[in-house]
C-alpha cells in the first residue's frame, strides 16, 4: 500500500486507484506532523512509500505543471544566532531532506507556515513537504512529493486568489502520473 498524504481534500477530491490510500492532514507543518505521525504509529498499514502531493507556489514559467521535487528545505528555520548555517535547527545536521521521487527534476520545495515566492535556494514553496519528509525519514519510509504549481511568484492577495482558482487543477495530473508509475512498474 502507498500512502498519498495531502493537505486539503480540494486539492485532490475523490477516490484513488486501487492501492493508494489518501490521508488529509490539514494546512501546515505542525498539521501534517501529527496527521502522519499518528497514521504511521497507530495503524496496522505497512506502507511501501509516501507520496505528498498538493499545491504549491513557483515561478510563473512552472505555473500549471505538475513538478516532482528532489529535495525539501524549511524555509522558515533561521538559527544562524546559534552558529548553524539557515534552514537547519539544533539537532540537524543536514539542510535539506532528498526525496526517493523517480524523476529527473532537480526543484527544491521550501516548507514553511505562510505562503512565500521562491528562492534562490527553493524554487518551489508550501506549507507541509519538510514536516512530512522528516516524519518519513524518523519511520524509515521513502518519501516521495510532487507538486502542482498554483500560484506563481506575485506576493500578497494575487499569490492568494490564484491559489484558489488553481488549488484543484492538478488532480487528473496527478493521478495521470499514478497511473503511469504503476504501469511501468509492471513491466
Amino acid at each position: 500500500m502507498i500512502l498519498v498524504v495531502i493537505a486539503l481534500e480540494e486539492e485532490l477530491p475523490g477516490q484513488l486507484p486501487p492501492g493508494y490510500k489518501k490521508l488529509v492532514t490539514g494546512v501546515g507543518k505542525v498539521n501534517a506532523s501529527i496527521a502522519l505521525t499518528t497514521e504511521l504509529a497507530y495503524n496496522d498499514h505497512a506502507y511501501e512509500r509516501i507520496i505528498n502531493y498538493g499545491s504549491a507556489g513557483g515561478t510563473e514559467a512552472l505555473k500549471g505543471q505538475l513538478v516532482g521535487i528532489s529535495a525539501v528545505i524549511e524555509r522558515d528555520m533561521d538559527c544562524t544566532p546559534l552558529g548553524l548555517p539557515l534552514y537547519v535547527s539544533p539537532g540537524d545536521e543536514e539542510q535539506m531532506i532528498v526525496c526517493q521521487t523517480k524523476h529527473d527534476s532537480l526543484y527544491v520545495c521550501g516548507t514553511g507556515d505562510s505562503f512565500s515566492v521562491p528562492h534562490i535556494d527553493y524554487q518551489v514553496c508550501e506549507m507541509e513537504a519538510y514536516a512530512l519528509a522528516k516524519v518519513c525519514a524518523k519511520f524509515q519510509v521513502p518519501f516521495d512529493c510532487y507538486k502542482y504549481i498554483s500560484d506563481s511568484d506575485t506576493d500578497g492577495e494575487d499569490q492568494g486568489r490564484e491559489w484558489a482558482a488553481n488549488v484543484h487543477k492538478g488532480a487528473d495530473l496527478f493521478r495521470s502520473m499514478l497511473t503511469q508509475q504503476d504501469q511501468l512498474e509492471l513491466w
